[in-house]
């Protein structure tokens, strides 16, 4: 199963430079037509998306088994939390403490 990012055009060509495939996207209207793009691809496994326009692609690709999806952090959004924290807060509904050093 291969990825497939989907990150604006300043992230785009970074993640070439990794060898991996990349749609670009600079608007949530082009959401639907990556999609359609990306359900053409019976081999990809991974979907990593900015995470400015990741609840439109959760929305869009509907909870199915394939492709999983996650994202990335995006420098331009403000954050009370670190990323990590809203993650497990989002996904989990709670805060995930750790002790020691």
């Amino acid at each position: 199963m291969k990825p497939i990012i989907v990150a604006p055009p300043d992230l785009a060509d970074g993640f070439r430079l990794a060898g991996v495939a990349v749609f670009e996207i600079t608007a949530h209207h082009e959401i639907d037509q990556i999609v359609e793009r990306i359900r053409a691809m019976p081999e990809v496994g991974l979907v990593l998306v900015d995470e400015r326009f990741m609840e439109g692609f959760e929305r869009a690709l509907g909870g199915g088994e394939l492709p999983m999806l996650a994202s990335f952090p995006a420098a331009e959004v403000a954050r009370e939390e670190t990323y990590i924290d809203e993650l497990t807060k989002r996904f989990l509904g709670q805060k995930i403490y750790i002790e020691g050093a």
